[in-house]
């Protein structure tokens, strides 16, 4: 650990253990000052390994802070973790003239426990979310800007844009086309925590906020599970084999992308400084794209940024796929079966 996580790391340990009964699920009351954590009892708070929960957050993306975004208006909500406590959106709003990271105060006081108290929240493509205490992660992880083929500014979604696709509302779809919802992932208690916080062997919640077990963050529902990579429901990639989800999205993202290069001559998909970018054989920006281009290189973003392959919402993130094709080349994914 260098000595720029060790500072960070004692700095998110003195905080854990202030908001200790918050991490190790405590139970949260209305105070004179806002919401007050109350203490677990003292034989509880003694089983709880810190040194094993933080550890796991020193590891975590979290604990990386990004000090580009973190030192900008507006970004620096959810690229600072006292900034998102305080629900401060400006630089000049700070007390203190360094960035820290998404620490335990981030989630464990202030905004955060305000969003997993109301479990409600408003994200870019739609309103009053209901996520359960997930609805703290939403408040970040979205996509910021919604694609519109309106939009002459071309806006891309910002990285990290799950609850766009959990929730089905985000990206650019046909209007000609009736977009579903895999129904059993949206109706997971607490959404985002309910699977990426599962409980770990040392009998907390984990804190790499990634899918370490595929049992405990997704055996309640799939039994017998021991991968992420399900067998999907057809061959959605026109590929002739019926493989698992994940695969066949990646093959979907593959198709999107090799239909946008040959409508432009090979033109590449990416984003940069918060609008799509579409670039040429030779490595020169499209000055003007085309609707059913931006339409598809949006959803390929989106769907990419997700970063889950399908899994979050695999309904939405195929059809999603499939129609951004079938809008830039005028006819379905050769071979494939269409996600209904």
């Amino acid at each position: 650990m260098n000595g720029r996580k060790l500072v960070a790391f004692g700095l998110v340990l003195s905080f854990f253990l202030m908001f200790l009964a918050g991490c190790a699920g405590g139970k949260l009351e209305k105070g004179k000052n806002g919401p007050q954590k109350v203490p677990l009892a003292e034989r509880e708070t003694e089983a709880l390994d810190i040194n094993a929960l933080t550890a796991q957050w020193a590891e975590s993306s979290h604990s990386n802070i990004l000090l580009s975004p973190a030192q900008r208006d507006d970004c620096v909500l959810c690229h600072d973790g006292g900034a998102f406590a305080a629900n401060q959106s400006e630089i000049g709003e700070l007390d203190r003239d360094f960035n820290v990271s998404i620490d335990c105060r981030a989630c464990h006081t202030g905004r955060g426990v305000d969003l997993m108290e109301t479990g409600t929240v408003d994200i870019p493509s739609a309103d009053n979310v209901k996520g359960g205490t997930g609805a703290l992660c939403m408040s970040c992880h979205n996509s910021r800007r919604v694609g519109d083929v309106k939009d002459a500014e071309r806006s891309a979604p910002h990285y990290s844009s799950q609850a766009d696709v959990f929730t089905a509302t985000g990206g650019i779809r046909a209007e000609d086309f009736n977009y579903g919802s895999t129904g059993a992932h949206a109706g997971i208690e607490n959404s985002c925590v309910g699977c990426h916080l599962a409980e770990t062997k040392e009998g907390f919640a984990s804190h790499t906020f990634k899918v370490e077990s595929v049992q405990a963050a997704c055996g309640q529902c799939h039994q017998g599970i021991t991968e992420t990579n399900l067998a999907a429901g057809g061959d959605y990639d026109g590929d002739g084999d019926k493989e698992g989800l994940q695969s066949e999205v990646e093959g979907l993202l593959s198709l999107v992308a090799e239909a946008v290069k040959e409508k432009t001559g090979g033109g590449e998909i990416s984003s940069a400084h918060g609008s799509v970018v579409i670039t040429n054989a030779n490595g020169e920006e499209m000055e003007e794209i085309p609707d059913e281009i931006y339409q598809a290189a949006y959803n390929y973003l989106l769907v990419s940024s997700d970063g889950s392959l399908g899994i979050h919402n695999p309904t939405y993130a195929v059809q999603l796929l499939q129609q951004s094709y079938k809008w830039l080349t005028g006819k379905d994914v050769p071979g494939a079966d269409r996600k209904q």
